[in-house]
């Protein structure tokens, strides 16, 4: 695969939408290699408040890999959701309790040649020397806070739900015209669960 980098030192909106069209045409037949994967993870009660630690292992395909290279911000989603189950329902119409976005924005700069990592929610932003470096820090989940005990009815029982997901609805448009029938894009975990005391 020819890499698009020369191209994309433009400085007009015309070009960079003919970049993203030629890199869309030529990366739509490679193969799905990237994947994302919660390995671990375990929640703890501290002080009233259930806290989520996980390990999550972010693989980028190809092509995601070289969009990013090449100056397009990659949206990454860690989505939480507590619910409460339904005896019913076999997990289809379990009753969700609440859900956290966690947000984040993976760039490459050019010019300092470094990746930059921004947790949307809070605004912080870190830079990394190497991809790889980058994506295990965006990996490792550390006491993020989850919920308060006391909004929990007991004797109820809860579970906590989470996945990991590319946002593909924040890359631009002239990339999401092809990029849904592309099953490289398609990079988002299973969802991971544990149980949850009241």
């Amino acid at each position: 695969m020819t890499t698009a980098t020369s191209y994309f030192r433009c400085n007009t909106r015309a070009q960079l939408l003919a970049f993203l069209l030629a890199l869309v045409t030529t990366l739509a037949s490679a193969g799905a290699d990237g994947e994302f994967r919660i390995r671990a993870g375990a929640i703890s009660l501290q002080e009233g408040v259930y806290y989520l630690d996980a390990e999550v292992e972010y693989h980028l395909s190809e092509a995601a890999q070289e969009a990013l290279d090449n100056g397009v911000p990659l949206y990454v989603e860690l989505e939480i959701k507590v619910i409460r189950p339904r005896w019913w329902s076999w997990g289809w119409l379990d009753e969700v309790v609440a859900e956290l976005t966690q947000r984040y924005r993976l760039q490459y700069h050019a010019l300092s040649q470094r990746y930059m990592l921004t947790a949307i929610n809070s605004g912080e932003t870190r830079s990394f020397r190497r991809l790889q470096t980058m994506l295990v820090e965006l990996g490792n989940i550390q006491r993020l806070p989850v919920i308060d005990a006391e909004l929990l009815q007991a004797p109820q029982q809860y579970r906590v739900r989470a996945r990991a997901r590319l946002d593909l609805d924040a890359l631009p448009q002239p990339l999401r015209t092809v990029i849904y029938l592309s099953p490289e894009w398609r990079l988002v975990s299973d969802w991971q669960q544990w149980q949850l005391g009241s």
